[in-house]
């Protein structure tokens, strides 16, 4: 998924590309029915933008887990999430995630401008499988902090299967923001101009298409409990996102991302 900040982003990517491993494999005739509770825990590492719009980037820990009832509710990363509706082709999902936010510490070119507050973001996904292809909308608005922003995304994500337990994903996805959010991610007020280390100069980002990228994944299953997984993203910043001074100064609208972890599922 798209990221609005590192520590979302690394969440919000690991649980997608586990949850894009595991199911792979067939299920013979002569299988114990599943559990209806499912565990997950796992660790990796990803190197990532240290911003949105950042050309810095750094190589952080990442730990995982999920518990899963049914495949109806789940607890995943710092996020409790619901399918009230599913069909073999359709899903409807909604749910709660927790996002740290930004803080000035992070670059030096984020000097002056203040911590980015976010805290609890709810998201609503609906998902419709059609032959080999998932397709899939998800909207995200903050419920608490000060960015009080929306977005859209759309994905289409398609998977291979490269060997018996080795499958590839391809996901290309583009994402819409609010002004709220552009203003607040992107932009800069008065008072951030004249606090900036930097001294950037007043900046207003509204609304519209933010980013366009692809993801490709693999995951391989060691057995059928654990799985390897890596990911490498790509995402470019689009419009006002990409005309920022945190961008066009001080930063890339290419932002790049990979990651490796390993997963077990109980």
């Amino acid at each position: 998924m798209p990221y609005t900040s590192r520590s979302k982003y690394c969440l919000a990517l690991f649980s997608s590309f586990v949850c894009a491993a595991m199911p792979m494999g067939s299920v013979r005739a002569d299988d114990p029915p599943e559990s209806d509770w499912t565990f997950i825990t796992g660790a990796g590492a990803i190197y990532a933008p240290d911003y949105e719009g950042s050309d810095d980037y750094k190589l952080m820990p990442l730990p995982f887990v999920e518990l899963s009832w049914r495949d109806r509710i789940r607890l995943s990363g710092l996020g409790i999430f619901a399918t009230p509706f599913m069909t073999d082709g359709l899903r409807f999902d909604l749910g709660v995630r927790y996002d740290f936010g930004r803080s000035e510490d992070d670059n030096d070119a984020l000097k002056g401008l203040g911590d980015l507050e976010i805290g609890a973001v709810g998201v609503v996904r609906f998902g419709y499988e059609a032959g080999p292809v998932n397709l899939g909308l998800e909207v995200a608005r903050d419920l608490t902090g000060d960015r009080n922003g929306l977005t859209a995304t759309a994905e289409a994500e398609y998977g291979i299967e490269l060997l018996d337990d080795v499958r590839l994903n391809v996901k290309p996805h583009v994402t819409w923001a609010d002004d709220e959010y552009m203003s607040n991610t992107f932009g800069i007020s008065p008072a951030q101009a004249a606090r900036s280390r930097r001294g950037f100069a007043r900046y207003d980002a509204g609304s519209g298409l933010k980013d366009v990228g692809i993801d490709l994944s693999i995951g391989w299953m060691l057995t059928d409990s654990i799985h390897l997984m890596g990911q490498v993203g790509y995402s470019r910043l689009l419009g006002d996102a990409a005309d920022s001074p945190l961008v066009t100064d001080e930063g890339s609208a290419d932002q790049f991302s990979a990651m490796l972890g390993l997963a077990y599922r109980w």
